[in-house]
Parts: structure tokens; sequence; C-alpha cells
């Protein structure tokens, strides 16, 4: 699939976290995926799987889904996807992916949560999505996500079990007009 062009505070968003009053203030660039981001982008998602998600899910579920994310599955998904990197330096420290109407595989590095870089991604979501002219943007969230969706004005659809090979996996299909 042939990925629309970003806007130009997409492609390259400077975002700066922290309070004016800080000394040190940090520079965050959120710009498209490059396959070279695969392999930290892999890492990322493993450790959120395994330290953050493994509280609500159980261990066959998240290790059946730590099988999705190697750095070749995560090159094929972007190819397919507008997959977006947030950096500090060097560093990849977060992702979010726009598929059509909705939302795919938001994460921050897990030293990095709440710090603002997946709200900063999501606002570069909404911005891509808005600028194809959609008017609703969908996700499934898991349950250690639900509320930090809700302060970004998704709304709770539904709540059901998506299967995994045959193990129940609780998700939360949330929407918001945009």
């Amino acid at each position: 699939m042939n990925q629309p062009s970003l806007v130009k505070e997409t492609q390259k968003t400077r975002v700066v976290l922290g309070a004016p009053s800080e000394a040190k203030r940090r520079y965050m660039l959120v710009r498209k995926f490059l396959p070279s981001d695969a392999e930290a982008l892999s890492q990322i998602f493993i450790q959120n799987l395994r330290q953050v998600n493994i509280r609500d899910y159980p261990s066959e579920a998240i290790e059946a889904l730590v099988r999705l994310y190697t750095p070749e599955q995560i090159i094929e998904r972007a190819g397919k996807w507008i997959t977006l990197v947030c950096t500090d330096g060097q560093d990849v420290v977060g992702t979010a992916s726009l598929d059509n109407d909705r939302v795919r595989e938001v994460f921050v590095a897990v030293s990095q949560h709440r710090t603002g870089i997946g709200k900063q991604l999501m606002h570069a979501i909404e911005m891509m999505a808005k600028e194809q002219h959609l008017e609703k943007l969908y996700l499934l969230a898991g349950i250690s996500a639900e509320d930090f969706y809700k302060k970004l004005g998704y709304v709770v659809i539904k709540r059901f079990d998506n299967d995994l090979n045959g193990i129940p996996l609780r998700v939360i299909r949330m929407e918001k007009d945009i």
C-alpha cells in the first residue's frame, strides 16, 4: 500500500517534554518508521508485554504475543500501515501506527511511561488521520491502557475476548471523533 505523504509537522515533529522550570529539557522527534528501527521496537514491544501486560493477561497469552513482534514482522506490518516512531536523540523510545481508521501498536519504552511520549504519538496519528479526512478513529486497547486512552478522549464501545490462537485475550474497543 502506498503511504500518503505526511504533513510537515508530522514528518519532523520536535517535542519538548518537561516543565519550563526544569534545567534539562528533552527534545523528542516523531518521524516515520525506518527498517533500522525494527530491532529497537521489537525490544520495546516485548518489554511492555513482559513487564506491563503480564499484570493483566496469562503468561501463555503474553508469550503468544511476543512471537508476533520480531523485527521482520514489524517491518512487514510497517509496510502496510503508517508507522511512526518517537526518538530521544538516537534512541527509539516509542511507536504508533495507523491502519486506515484503526490505531495500532502504540507502545512506549517502559522506562519512558508517563512522560508524554504516548500522548505525542497519538496526537501525530490523529493529525495524519485528519489529513486523510477521517472523522473517527478506533483501537483495541489492552486492560492497562484503557485509562491512557480515556484521558485522550477515547470512549469505551465494548469489552470482549479476542481469540489469540485459542487463548482468550480481553480487549476494549474504544473510539474517538477527530
